[in-house]
């Protein structure tokens, strides 16, 4: 004789441990950094670890540089515990010589997470990467072959570190070379994006660069109780400049409003019912990255 009701009980159990919710133990540090060399010194601002709040850090150009095309050289990042960052990088310089001028943003969310959970936990950190930008500025006639050419770069990577160091899973790279006689893009990392050329509607025939595509995608494994995972997004931007009438910009989202178009990652910890715990123990340490590109609108 068949019974019900104790079927039911034992399918509401189970729906119950699939719902249980998971606590893990939280701990988000951010760094933002701003740099800039140039022929009239170096300086670099630098916050953090923080464990709350926003941080903002900015480097100008301490000549106070007026250039009509693109205004003075400075480095910008942010960053917050929300798990959202911008970079943007600014040069325009006028030491000429060939000097090595270099202005860079930097910022890095680290979120660590404690499987406290009596079993088995799966976990997805996933993201949302605005498209890059990079910008070449030359009103001087340089071309990919001059030593004195410009350079505009970006960085963007997740990283995982159970405990032996960090190890990247998405890397996206861009770095766009020259001037407007002859330039070259280069894209690297296991995840290149896509990008698309423009030309500056005030001035087509002098600025130019590319748009990238925004990427969102996620990062995932599985941890055991009482393992530990941290996950490491950083975003860093660089330009390098010449000199007078020749410059860049490089940037990921607006460090001046993080709420609009900036760099989102967020983590999640799915709860496993304890049946499942020992099915899947040989599974442990397992990590899988899911990716999206979408086309810049």
């Amino acid at each position: 004789m068949k019974r019900p009701g104790l079927v039911d009980a034992i399918l509401t159990a189970s729906f119950a441990l699939l719902a249980l919710s998971v606590q893990p133990v939280l701990a988000v540090t951010i760094l933002t950094e701003a740099e800039r060399i140039t022929a009239s010194g170096s300086a670099i601002d630098t916050q953090g670890p923080a464990t709350s709040g926003s941080l903002f850090s900015e480097v100008l150009d301490p000549d106070g540089l007026d250039i009509s095309f693109t205004g003075s050289a400075y480095a910008r990042a942010a960053a917050n515990v929300n798990g959202t960052g911008a970079v943007t990088a600014d040069g325009v310089f006028a030491s000429g010589g060939g000097a090595d001028n270099i202005m860079t943003g930097l910022s890095t969310l680290t979120s660590e997470f404690t499987n406290n959970t009596g079993g088995i936990a799966p976990f997805e950190y996933s993201f949302f990467l605005p498209g890059p930008r990079l910008t070449i500025a030359d009103f001087a006639g340089l071309s990919a072959s001059d030593p004195s050419t410009i350079n505009v770069f970006f960085d963007f990577r997740v990283s995982m570190d159970f405990g032996s160091g960090f190890l990247p899973q998405v890397v996206s790279q861009g770095l766009l070379t020259g001037g407007i006689i002859e330039f070259v893009l280069d894209t690297a990392g296991t995840d290149p994006l896509g990008s698309a050329f423009f030309v500056d509607s005030a001035s087509p025939n002098n600025i130019f660069g590319y748009q990238f595509d925004d990427f969102s995608g996620s990062v995932s494994g599985i941890l055991a109780d009482g393992e530990a995972v941290a996950v490491q997004s950083q975003l860093f931007v660089q330009v390098s400049a010449p000199g007078f009438e020749a410059g860049g910009a490089a940037s990921i989202g607006d460090p001046l409003n993080l709420g609009a178009g900036a760099f989102t990652g967020s983590f999640g910890v799915v709860p496993v019912p304890a049946a499942v715990w020992l099915f899947g123990s040989g599974l442990i340490g397992l990590i899988a990255v899911a990716r999206r590109k979408s086309p810049a609108t």
